[in-house]
Parts: C-alpha cells; sequence; structure tokens
C-alpha cells in the first residue's frame, strides 16, 4: 500500500523494505521491547538456578561440578544483560547482545544433556522445543530466531545420534519431524505477529498523518501548528535561544475564488505552499493557519533575520509565475519571542504585524 507517496511493502522476514521506516518502527518499539526481555531474563535466571537442583539428582558429582560451572556462567552473562540493557540505545545493538546470550544458553542446554548419563530423547526433544520457543518468544530479528533454532535442531539431533545408546531411527526421525514442524507453525505465527504490528504501525501513522495534515496542502494544519509554536515556545524559554514567527497572507485571494473559481483558487494555494517550501531552512516549520493564511516558525532566528527571509519570500512570491493568474502577492507579519510573551501575545503580535503590512498597502513585510 501507498501512504503519501511512500511505499509501505512488507518483505519475506516481516519487516518493511523501507530500511528507513524499519529503523522508524524498531526504535519505536525499542523501550517496550527492552522493559519486555528484562522480565523474561528474570524468569530465565530463577528457571536456570532451579535446574541446578534436577542437575544434582541426575549426573555425576564430576558432571554436576561443570554443569553448575556453565549455569553460573550463564547466569553471570544474563546479570550484565539485564543491567546493562537499560543502556542500549539502537535495536540491532539490542539483538547482538539478546542473540549472544541465546548462543551461550543453547550450547549450555547441549552440553548439560550431553553430561547426563541416560538422557531420555523424546523428553529431551520436548526440552528442545520449549528453548525454541523461548528464542522466538524474546525480541530479535526474524532471520536470527529461525537460524538459532535450526543449529539447536541439527546438533541436538546429531549429538543424540551419536551419545544416547540403543537410540531408535524411527525414533529420531520423528524427533526431527516434530521440532520442524514446531519451528515452521513458530515461524508463521512469528511472521503473521510481525506483519500485522507493521500494519497496525502503518495505520496508527496514518492517522496521525491525517490529523496533524492540512488536506490540500499536505503542510502542518492549525492543530499541529499550536502544538509546535508552544514546544517551540518552550524550548526558546529554557535554552535561551531567538524564536521568531512569521504570518503570510496572499493578497485579494477573495478575488482569485470570485474570478477564477475555487478549484483555481486551491491550485493556487498548492503552488504557493510548494514556493514556500522550497526556500525556507529545513529546521523551519511550515503550516496552514486557515483559509490562505500560513505560518512559518522559525527556530533560533533573531527578528532582522526573519524580516529578510520574510522579504526574500516575498519576492519569490512576486516574480512566480502561477497557474492562469501569473502574479499574486503576500503580505508578510514577523514578531520576535520575548521572555514575557506567551503562545497568545506571541500570535497577536505578529498577526497586528500582518495587518500592518496590509495596511501599508500589501505586498509588504513588517515586523
Amino acid at each position: 500500500m501507498k501512504i503519501n507517496s511512500i511505499d509501505y511493502k512488507i518483505n519475506f522476514l516481516g519487516m518493511f523494505v523501507d530500511k528507513e521506516l524499519e529503523n522508524e518502527y524498531i526504535q519505536l518499539n525499542l523501550k517496550k521491547s527492552i522493559d519486555y526481555i528484562k522480565s523474561i531474563i528474570l524468569i530465565l535466571e530463577i528457571f536456570n538456578i532451579s535446574l541446578i537442583i534436577l542437575d544434582y539428582f541426575v549426573v555425576d558429582v564430576d558432571s554436576f561440578i561443570l554443569i553448575c560451572i556453565g549455569r553460573i556462567i550463564f547466569a553471570l552473562f544474563i546479570i550484565i544483560l539485564y543491567f546493562r540493557i537499560d543502556y542500549i540505545k539502537n535495536f540491532k545493538l539490542l539483538t547482538k547482545w539478546v542473540t549472544i546470550n541465546e548462543v551461550i544458553y543453547i550450547f549450555l542446554f547441549l552440553f548439560v544433556f550431553y553430561n547426563y548419563d541416560s538422557p531420555n530423547y523424546l523428553i529431551q526433544a520436548f526440552g528442545v522445543i520449549i528453548l525454541i520457543m523461548g528464542i522466538f518468544i524474546i525480541p530479535n530479528y526474524f532471520i536470527n530466531n529461525i537460524v538459532l533454532s535450526v543449529v539447536v535442531i541439527v546438533l541436538f539431533n546429531v549429538i543424540s545420534f551419536y551419545f544416547i545408546k540403543d537410540i531408535k531411527i524411527s525414533e529420531l526421525l520423528a524427533g526431527i519431524v516434530n521440532l520442524t514442524i514446531v519451528l515452521i507453525l513458530l515461524s508463521i505465527v512469528t511472521y503473521r505477529n510481525n506483519y500485522y504490528k507493521r500494519v497496525h504501525f502503518i495505520d496508527n501513522k496514518y492517522l496521525t498523518t491525517l490529523s496533524e495534515t492540512d488536506q490540500l496542502t499536505a503542510v502542518y494544519n492549525k492543530s499541529k501548528l499550536n502544538c509546535e509554536i508552544i514546544r517551540n515556545i518552550q524550548f526558546s524559554k529554557r535554552f535561551n535561544t531567538p524564536l521568531s514567527i512569521m504570518i503570510i497572507d496572499i493578497d485579494d485571494f477573495k478575488k482569485v475564488n470570485d474570478t477564477y473559481g475555487h478549484l483555481i483558487g486551491d491550485r493556487i494555494i498548492v503552488e504557493f505552499v510548494t514556493i514556500i517550501q522550497n526556500n525556507i531552512r529545513e529546521v523551519d516549520i511550515l503550516g496552514r493557519w486557515g483559509g490562505e493564511e500560513f505560518i512559518i516558525i522559525l527556530p533560533n532566528t533573531e527578528i532582522s533575520q526573519a524580516i529578510e527571509m520574510g522579504n526574500r519570500l516575498r519576492h519569490v512570491v512576486e516574480t512566480y509565475n502561477f497557474t492562469q493568474i501569473k502574479n499574486i502577492t503576500c503580505s508578510i507579519g514577523v514578531n520576535q519571542l520575548s521572555k514575557d510573551d506567551d503562545f497568545y501575545s506571541f500570535i497577536k503580535e505578529a498577526d497586528e504585524m500582518l495587518y500592518g503590512a496590509k495596511d501599508a498597502g500589501k505586498n509588504t513585510v513588517m515586523g
């Protein structure tokens, strides 16, 4: 599907084809993933330590000591991950830590299995199923889950074939088939989960865009502009940086609608927005205030710079050949935030400057 000219395709791994979009989705879910993994880590740590009791009754003393050392080493890695995970700010790095710990646990599981005196294949196969389920439960890249699970299945069955006495080939084949079916089912469920989570993300993103965007011009609407103005005022006062605002009004736009019709009027507005967007900085925030009025928020900008920018925009608009009409002009009111200003006074003073520009004969910048 396409939303705002961005291709939202999802590949066979349940990930967005668009890498920037995938990174945005992953970073948005990073905090949730970390909290979720920390809960699993605590459960895994308790489970790992409690198994020492079972090991004591199953293996000889020498093997028990080796297994205890292995479980303690894994417990230390888990503790390190638990306290390190809050400082991870990148999902890629998080998956590396998770994968390393999963690999360690896989080899610990196989090591314990190898040291059992007379392990039961079917019981141990059930343990492999639980291990694979754990791999898929912990947030990681889908391909990592599959690779790790395949490694577990292959190594487990190789060890079983060579070290379990009197194991039947039919029993071994049945175990391989059942483990493979479990892997396939978990892969399908995980893929569907990845897919629909991303579809849900797209839907939310689209709804957010609709709620914040002017449908005609695709720039911020008045509601979103209000939020951005308040946010920039707070930032400016907190860090003592200059902030200016620009209110732009297309001159005599009612005559355009009355003479050429509203469809042409809409086209003029779209062209006007395109011109403005192409001639402001990336940090500047443009939005439609209503009708033919627009606001530009100018972070870290003194009034003199704002007036200079306003005159440049006024000149660009004045010299541009619009559809059918050729030339139109605009009036601009500019204001810089003072220490006593709040949202309303900041806007009001800029609006008064705009009216002053209109009274001065239009096609004027006043600040």
